[in-house]
């Protein structure tokens, strides 16, 4: 259900990440190394138009992007190992795969959430474009995704007359 108006999609490449910004020690993730050639899995996360992205290099030094919140507990997908095509939650051992984003494995394997969740229905990562030109990783999302999720919010400050536009009559 949309409350407000929407946009049309407008997708575009923005740049996520330089090389700058990929030098060890400025990460918070732990699984982090920089995108050079002798890269053996890691992550990183950053924010492309308004949206959380996580960009990951497999042990092949392949770069893919998807969404940085695990389906399950919400967590940033940027703390988790890459190793063969997978990213692996650390928290509840749900292993992802870099192409499709889709579950690869057993879901929630880890205890107690494999007892917790075991009634949820696996859910997969949404996955996006990416590109890396020069020093930079570009990610393709929607210009416009971030407008049309907010656009469902209540705004404003409501009168006396329970009105938000701040008219009287």
């Amino acid at each position: 259900m949309v409350f407000g108006k929407t946009r049309g999609t407008k997708k575009s490449f923005v740049p996520a990440v330089t090389q700058g910004e990929l030098k060890p020690g400025k990460s918070p993730s732990r699984f982090f190394r920089p995108l050079t050639a002798d890269i053996v899995g890691g992550a990183i996360s950053a924010i492309c138009s308004g949206l959380d992205i996580c960009i990951a290099v497999d042990t092949d030094g392949s770069v893919y992007a998807m969404g940085n919140k695990s389906p399950v507990l919400g967590t940033p997908m940027a703390i988790g190992p890459v190793k063969a095509g997978k990213i692996k939650d650390p928290i509840t051992g749900t292993s992802f795969s870099l192409k499709t984003g889709e579950v690869v494995g057993p879901w929630c394997p880890n205890f107690p959430f494999s007892f917790l969740f075991s009634a949820i229905e696996p859910a997969g990562l949404p996955v996006f474009k990416c590109k890396t030109s020069g020093s930079a990783v570009a990610v393709e999302v929607d210009l416009n995704a971030k407008s049309n999720f907010e656009s469902g919010y209540w705004k404003g400050i409501l009168d006396a007359q329970g009105k938000a536009d701040g008219g009287y009559y």
